[in-house]
């Protein structure tokens, strides 16, 4: 695991989309899953059942600088 990134503990839902944040080299990173339909507390029991795929996958995200516009990242739904 990369020791520049660091995933903080404030996964949200807010339409139908995961967020939690990433600090990278000091900066904030907004990383987002779009989820299928599902209520929010599934959409959160499903993020914690998966948690470390989606760090992951963030990270290689991250470090491969697959950035969006606004400068968050995209993750998978898995």
């Amino acid at each position: 695991m990369n020791q520049g990134i660091l995933f903080n503990d404030d996964v949200n839902v807010v339409e139908n989309t995961l967020t939690f944040t990433a600090m990278v080299n000091g900066m904030i990173v907004k990383c987002l899953i779009v989820t299928p339909p599902m209520t929010d507390e599934a959409a959160l029991k499903h993020f914690q059942a998966h948690q470390f795929d989606y760090e992951m996958q963030a990270e290689q995200l991250i470090e491969d600088e697959v950035y969006e516009e606004d400068g968050s990242i995209l993750l998978a739904f898995v």
